[in-house]
């Protein structure tokens, strides 16, 4: 009788701390981005984007790309720039079961900048060295399906200096806004 009695003891104590266990929750998602941002005081177009792992809805750390397109007068011609960075990003969802919820997200990135301008010395479109590139983010999300959300958002982004031959570290930062559509589970 007592080894019954153990037993029945022994099977209601798993089966409360089974209980007391939160299941975890594994997706993912990710998002093509369009956002309009500055450089040197002027309007460029970024395009890139991000994505990775959510967990428990609410936590998502993952890889970002992006392209910053502009123009710029050198030697009196108009020449075209970039600035390419990649890297890691987080992002965190504040109530997302809602449907508008904000987010908060931080791209930590390897940036380098690249131009058309070829002289004697520069006989690659690479300008100057590596650098880092933080850009921290604000967004509102809003649910469209259950796979699928806009995303409207603003972000500073912060850089090294390039030590490129025609832009100082001030050059590249800047305020961004932008759109994304964003897929995944969520």
């Amino acid at each position: 009788m007592k080894k019954v009695f153990a037993l029945l003891a022994l099977t209601a104590l798993t089966l409360s701390a089974s209980a007391q266990t939160t299941k975890q929750h594994t997706t993912g998602y990710g998002a093509g981005i369009a956002e309009i941002t500055w450089v040197n005081g002027q309007a460029a177009l970024n395009l890139g984007g991000y994505g990775g792992v959510l967990v428990n809805h609410k936590f998502m750390f993952g890889a970002s790309g992006n392209n910053i397109f502009f123009k710029q007068t050198v030697n009196g011609k108009k020449e075209s720039f970039q600035l390419n960075y990649y890297g890691l990003y987080s992002e965190y969802r504040f109530k997302p079961a809602n449907p508008v919820h904000m987010s908060v997200g931080l791209i930590g990135a390897l940036g380098w900048q690249e131009n058309d301008v070829l002289t004697a010395q520069k006989t690659r479109r690479k300008d100057g060295d590596y650098t880092f590139v933080l850009q921290p983010k604000l967004a509102v999300n809003t649910k469209i399906t259950k796979w699928m959300q806009v995303q409207a958002y603003g972000s500073y982004r912060f850089t090294g200096n390039t030590k490129s031959t025609y832009y100082a570290k001030s050059n590249y930062n800047g305020a961004a806004a932008g759109v994304s559509l964003v897929f995944g589970g969520f």
